[in-house]
């Protein structure tokens, strides 16, 4: 289907207009649209000009998927975030007896505000959601943040999914639970390895420690210098002896009895 989507701002509000060739009649879609306001669908005024039907959705304030993510990256976590609103407004959209393949999800058509996210849904198209959610994981390919490994993990399984003949999107929100336990597991094992690594080169560092630490320095020193003073005395007896037994053989004899000290030549 060929359809031209344009941006109007006006005073008080901004329309993103999507207009198709044709007329469409006022069938119970556009009457369910105009008489209730559904959860995550954008309201919606309805008008032919011409040859062509004219939708315009309210979209003050918002800001579409292509502009955000043109400058800023795609995260794991708004993915998530994304396919929770998608699969909710899917549930809400049946809720009221409307057929979810006329919701449009190109990313000019998907707005965000706040962390939530708003979708169009046009009565005429002829698309399939399926087909249209597969294109959308390609742009989430190209979106994310490459530095971030959870994040590539996550939109590399999302297109993954897309591509399997009966995907579901029950199914990849499980497949993508699936992952994070096993991403989970595995920082805990590594957490596990890293604790115990830690104790045992603690254990290793306090074992070492007190191989080197078990004395008293205080205690250490003072022995030390006791060794060291014992050692001198008996340098200093081995160099007097000869000088005592010297004085010993020829010591003075008592008052009156002096006759002087004799030294033989062998003894000098």
């Amino acid at each position: 289907m060929e359809i031209h989507t344009e941006v109007k701002s006006e005073l008080n509000k901004t329309l993103l207009r999507i207009c198709v060739p044709g007329i469409t009649e006022a069938d119970y879609q556009i009457r369910m649209l105009q008489m209730n306001q559904i959860k995550g669908v954008l309201p919606v005024a309805i008008r032919g000009e011409g040859e062509m039907t004219v939708y315009e959705y309210e979209i003050t304030g918002l800001v579409s998927m292509k502009n955000k993510y043109r400058q800023d990256k795609i995260t794991k976590e708004e993915m998530k975030k994304f396919l929770s609103k998608m699969q909710e407004t899917i549930w809400d959209v049946e809720r009221y007896l409307l057929n979810s393949n006329r919701i449009l999800l190109e990313p000019e058509m998907i707005f965000e505000k706040n962390g939530e996210f708003h979708f169009c849904y046009m009565p005429q198209y002829d698309g399939t959601i399926r087909e249209s959610f597969h294109k959308l994981m390609e742009y989430f390919v190209q979106w994310t943040d490459y530095q971030d490994i959870a994040s590539v993990q996550t939109a590399f399984l999302l297109h993954k999914e897309t591509m399997r003949e009966n995907y579901s999107l029950t199914g990849i929100i499980e497949s993508l639970s699936e992952l994070e336990e096993k991403n989970r597991n595995i920082k805990v094992d590594k957490a596990i390895t890293k604790a115990q690594t830690e104790i045992w080169d603690t254990k290793e560092d306090d074992v070492y420690q007190e191989s080197t630490h078990t004395y008293d320095t205080e205690e250490h020193d003072w022995i030390t210098r006791q060794e060291m003073g014992s050692k001198i005395m008996k340098e200093t007896d081995n160099l007097w002896n000869p000088v005592k037994k010297f004085l010993n053989r020829h010591k003075r004899p008592r008052w009156g009895d002096w006759d002087g000290i004799y030294i033989d030549e062998e003894e000098l």
